[in-house]
């Protein structure tokens, strides 16, 4: 058996046909942070190209780089500081002369001002906005992860760093931590991906997982501590299973928070070696997120498409799941006229109930109800080469779920006649009868589209959750979980370790 995960198809080559001159990152810190602001960037440069000469110091440095080019790095206050939180700081680098740089080069010293970790200031307001995993560990056991070695395969996006945090308070050193890099197109992804390196955490590519697994054992060995994976998506326990199964049992359990990972472990069904901690079917979950989800991919598709007008015009929802459900909603609210789509038929009946327009037919749908917005929450293929001939007009291929699983986009560049770059929206097909169809975020979540997908606020019970997971994995008894899913046990577990008492207590009214 082989994996599922597969690269991300290049539907379109996206490398810079000229290098950037100016760069700049805006950072929560004050004028005490500048100089630790510059020296990071300086130091990711010299990562890069190596540093010959420098003048100045502090705020404001020269460099001759290797190549006779010369770049400067400065921090100051933005030019129009009312219309920045406060405190703020603007990073810039300059390429003054490229000297004899290649242009892929000069685009990666430019890039080193978005690898600036974040400051004590920008932590301390994360903690803030995330108090139910900041302060886990004053809740759970002391140290409960003292004997662990977790492998996370998380977001990355700026409310991990409170979980990573929260894991070493448990008893977890940076060495023993293990990140598996999802590579979505985060908001904030390159500072966190710096942030956790310059911890001294292990960071490896998704493209490398059973690489990245064997490293970790060897390390986690050395430091007489177990594994235990953390996954959002059903990156880890397919590839250990099918390429390093002889790892399997050096790992205690894993907990999943995503129904697209707990569908990536449905062909081991009954063959899985290890406890499952079900974050993603429990009920705290499923109350909790799906309107929060839903709300930030509307929002998303909004902010990216700011010129078109949706209300009173047509969308279709692919899937009438959790998430489809609440976004099929959600647009209707917003006054469009919306349809469902859901090969199950108990689904497209809920739908149906619920007053959306329905059919049993995907392809009669799209030609008469004619949606200029379609949006794809299945978790599996819901739109391939075979649907492009009913897109009857100029369209938004949007998706909600994981990596490039919702469209067949292969099969849909092959019905095109052309693909042109469409920048941070994507690309747009030139469909052979006319229409143009335009793949938002290249078919990747839309929630996550340099996004932060959630609210902090929403996503701090669904960390906590995992954290919950964590220690309970990490007992001797594995909190009478046993090899597969549990999720009658994961809902008991996490309906009776005080967790929602804290949340209702935070938001709930009070009079």
């Amino acid at each position: 058996m082989t994996s599922t995960l597969a690269p991300p198809l290049p539907l379109i080559d996206r490398r810079r046909t000229s290098a950037p001159t100016v760069a700049t990152v805006t950072v929560g810190a004050g004028p005490a942070d500048r100089a630790d602001l510059v020296a990071q960037v300086v130091d990711a440069i010299a990562a890069i190209v190596g540093v010959t000469a420098q003048v100045g110091d502090g705020s404001d440095r020269r460099l001759t780089l290797a190549g006779e080019a010369t770049v400067r790095v400065s921090a100051a206050a933005p030019t129009r500081p009312e219309a920045y939180p406060c405190p703020s700081t603007v990073v810039s680098v300059v390429i003054d002369d490229p000297g004899q740089l290649t242009d892929g080069l000069l685009c990666e010293v430019a890039a080193a001002v978005d690898r600036i970790g974040f400051t004590d200031g920008e932590l301390r307001q994360l903690r803030e906005q995330l108090p139910l995993t900041a302060t886990m560990p004053a809740y759970l056991p002391a140290r409960r992860l003292v004997d662990i070695a977790p492998v996370l395969t998380v977001h990355h996006m700026t409310d991990f760093l409170v979980m990573v945090e929260a894991i070493q308070a448990m008893g977890v050193p940076p060495e023993a931590i293990t990140v598996i890099d999802k590579g979505y197109r985060y908001r904030h992804t390159h500072r966190v991906d710096a942030h956790l390196r310059r911890a001294g955490i292990t960071v490896w590519p998704w493209t490398a997982i059973a690489a990245g697994l064997d490293d970790h054992i060897r390390r986690a060995r050395a430091l007489g501590r177990a594994g235990l994976l953390v996954d959002d998506g059903g990156y880890t326990l397919p590839v250990l299973l099918t390429q390093r199964p002889d790892l399997a049992g050096a790992f205690v359990g894993l907990v999943e928070q995503t129904t697209s990972g707990i569908t990536k472990l449905a062909p081991f069904a009954g063959a899985i070696p290890m406890p499952v901690f079900s974050v993603a079917e429990s009920r705290l979950k499923a109350t909790i997120e799906s309107y929060g989800v839903a709300d930030a991919a509307v929002r998303n598709i909004l902010a990216l498409l700011p010129h078109e007008k949706f209300e009173g015009q047509s969308a279709l929802v692919l899937g009438f799941g959790r998430i489809g459900e609440q976004i099929a909603e959600i647009l209707r609210s917003r006054r469009m006229r919306v349809a469902v789509y859901d090969a199950a038929i108990v689904r497209l009946v809920a739908a149906h109930e619920r007053g959306f327009t329905t059919a049993r037919s995907l392809v009669e749908l799209l030609r008469r109800h004619r949606p200029p917005l379609i949006v794809g929450s299945t978790g599996r293929t819901s739109l391939r080469g075979e649907h492009a001939a009913a897109l009857a007009r100029d369209c938004y291929l949007v998706s909600t779920t994981s990596r490039t699983t919702e469209f067949a986009l292969d099969e849909l560049v092959e019905e095109a006649r052309s693909v042109t770059d469409a920048g941070v929206l994507g690309v747009r097909l030139q469909l052979p009868h006319g229409p143009v169809a335009t793949v938002v975020g290249d078919g990747y979540p839309i929630n996550f589209h340099y996004a932060e997908s959630l609210p902090n606020k929403y996503a701090d019970l669904v960390l906590a959750s995992l954290l919950v997971g964590a220690a309970t994995l990490a007992q001797p008894t594995r909190g009478g979980l046993v090899a597969g899913h549990n999720v009658a046990r994961t809902d008991e577990i996490l309906e009776s370790c005080g967790l929602l008492e804290r949340y209702y207590a935070r938001f709930a009214a009070s009079w």
